[in-house]
């Protein structure tokens, strides 16, 4: 298979890669340049389970510990060898989440690319949203709109709305595997720590936003990130090997949808929500923290319903990098 993927790409294509190390999990997107207005076609989506928040701050110290590390330079290094596979002429990795707040991020991502060869940055949650948006509206060609967009990542939520030009952006400590941590120690969890990491999401976004301004249905949504694409792919009953950008983007999924998947999901213990239908194991232990966050988010901006992207931060690096934009 690796001679066959070599062969295919040693002359003739171009093809340039994204990843983003986030609290969760590592992603990287594989695409090909075409020149042409779309800018690139993908070849190759992949995603592992590095945990990265796991044990986060718990002794005092915000250190990203050993465990996560091997993880981490373990998913890298199969990424940097299918990354050979199909001769990427450039990677371009950010790091998000977690790592903006590490104390050993410097010294952890030396290591990365002393083992990998995987050169990677740690960006800002600002940096983060714009690159976002940027991915989303061009896969989902929203140019003439003015979406609020939210990605809920495992350390933290980016929200930008307006559009390219015009834009505002928060990014706030809102994420999966974080709130998982924080506020469930109980498998299934309590409907008393539930109340609680709903009643913190709340407080973290009024005290980010002013409600005012924000009426039902003025401004579509869009969600993207793990927790979010999981819940397209349940509700649809999207297979897990279907859940591609072509599958999911512009899906539309209803707040009430969402609370009724919630309310089921919450009587079921990890061992259990890992046999659901399109609930990928390295998901089941956070989905609850995630779905929960989705709900207040939604409710904040009052808003009944958000579409979904599948496309974003990795999509919108490569945009980034082909219209010229700086990228050290």
């Amino acid at each position: 298979m690796t001679d066959k993927i070599s062969e295919r790409y040693a002359a003739g294509e171009t093809n340039i890669a994204s990843i983003d190390i986030g609290s969760h999990t590592a992603r990287l997107l594989i695409c090909r340049r075409t020149g042409s207005s779309g800018l690139f076609q993908p070849l190759l989506r992949k995603r592992a389970y590095i945990r990265l928040a796991e044990g986060f701050g718990d002794q005092g110290e915000e250190n990203i510990g050993p465990e996560a590390i091997e993880r981490t330079l373990n998913a890298l290094g199969d990424f940097s060898s299918i990354i050979k596979e199909y001769n990427a002429e450039t990677t371009h990795a950010v790091s998000t989440g977690v790592m903006r707040d590490a104390v050993n991020s410097d010294r952890f991502l030396d290591l990365v690319y002393g083992r990998t060869g995987i050169k990677a940055r740690v960006i800002s949650g600002e940096e983060e949203a714009l690159l976002t948006q940027k991915g989303v509206l061009h896969s989902l060609d929203m140019h003439s709109m003015s979406p609020i967009i939210f990605d809920l990542g495992g350390g933290t939520t980016e929200i930008v709305s307006g559009d390219e030009n015009s834009t505002e952006v928060k990014s706030v400590h809102i994420g999966a595997a974080v709130l998982t941590q924080r506020y469930f120690h109980s498998d299934p969890p309590s409907d008393e720590r539930i109340g609680a990491l709903s009643k913190y999401v709340d407080e973290v976004l009024e005290g980010a936003y002013s409600r005012i301004g924000y009426a039902e249905n003025d401004f579509p949504m869009v969600g993207t990130g793990g927790t979010v694409t999981t819940l397209a792919a349940m509700i649809k009953r999207v297979d897990i090997k279907d859940i591609t950008p072509d599958r999911l983007n512009g899906l539309i999924l209803k707040r009430d949808q969402i609370e009724d998947l919630f309310a089921y999901m919450k009587t079921l213990p990890v061992a259990e929500r890992m046999r659901l239908s399109s609930m990928e194991q390295g998901r089941a232990g956070v989905i609850l923290a995630g779905t929960m966050a989705v709900i207040r988010i939604l409710y904040f901006f009052r808003s009944i319903q958000m579409m979904v992207s599948l496309s974003d931060i990795l999509e919108g690096i490569l945009i980034a990098f082909l219209q010229g934009e700086k990228d050290e």
